[in-house]
């Protein structure tokens, strides 16, 4: 069977996270109705016939009886290339179901970027920084301690939660497009792939240096980046090399040690 190409795009559309393409929509749905598809059942195998009708034959003889129809040895045949014809098929529709997903994919790959993910992206950061800066004025942001907080700081929290879930869904859809080909190589380790202002608030070009970020959880990544001035966006291919080179040719030697 051929699975779902790149299902994390789709686990976030079905989640309602962001919208996609309806051709894409439309390219899924029908490999969803290929797939689904019951396999026909296998058939009464030809020497399982033979075997039988040997049976047969012998009580027939035995009892004076008329003997079976051994016709159903190639009826049998007949059955199981029948068969083996359909499961053959249908492996097939699969598969180009699912080359009809990856070319849909491909094809409306930026504007899935530029019309879905990136405004999706944009009203989820908006919504969290508001939730946050409610938690910030309460003056704690973990849930842990929010038990017993005003119903509005929990709902804030509330809210920090489910707009996080929304983030890991564009994020993820953002990562399988890169799989695709829709990626920056002037960004291999993809430090403006998330972070607009990377540098200014990790200034370290060590090799082995690690962000502020590092280790956080995707809620307490968003709340750091909420505190500290994070720009946080979701960028085109074209867009992520234009801030790998701004930062270049503010300092070229940058360039040589890290980007």
């Amino acid at each position: 069977m051929t699975g779902l190409p790149q299902p994390a795009i789709f686990a976030g559309y079905d989640a309602g996270a962001y919208t996609l393409p309806e051709d894409l929509v439309h390219a899924r749905e029908t490999h969803r109705k290929v797939h689904a598809q019951p396999y026909p059942a296998p058939p009464e195998r030809p020497g399982a016939v033979i075997e039988r009708l040997s049976h047969e034959v012998v009580a027939a003889v035995h009892d004076g009886k008329e003997l079976p129809d051994l016709t159903q040895i190639e009826a049998a045949r007949v059955a199981e290339q029948t068969h083996q014809d359909a499961v053959d098929i249908m492996a097939a529709c699969e598969v180009l179901a699912a080359e009809r997903v990856t070319r849909a994919l491909r094809d409306h790959g930026m504007a899935i970027i530029t019309d879905h993910l990136k405004p999706a992206h944009e009203e989820t950061w908006t919504g969290f920084k508001a939730a946050w800066r409610t938690l910030q004025e309460y003056g704690k942001t973990e849930p842990r301690h929010l038990l017993a907080a005003p119903v509005k700081v929990r709902k804030a929290s509330d809210t920090c939660d489910q707009l996080v879930e929304r983030y890991i869904h564009i994020t993820g859809a953002r990562t399988a497009l890169t799989i695709l080909g829709f990626n920056c190589p002037d960004d291999p380790r993809g430090k403006y792939s998330a972070i607009r202002n990377y540098h200014e608030l990790s200034p370290s070009r060590l090799a082995m240096g690690r962000p502020p970020w590092h280790g956080l959880s995707t809620r307490q990544f968003l709340g750091w980046h909420a505190e500290n001035g994070g720009q946080l966006w979701l960028p085109t291919p074209d867009e992520q090399k234009e801030a790998v080179w701004v930062e270049a040719e503010v300092n070229p030697i940058k360039r040589a040690v890290g980007f």
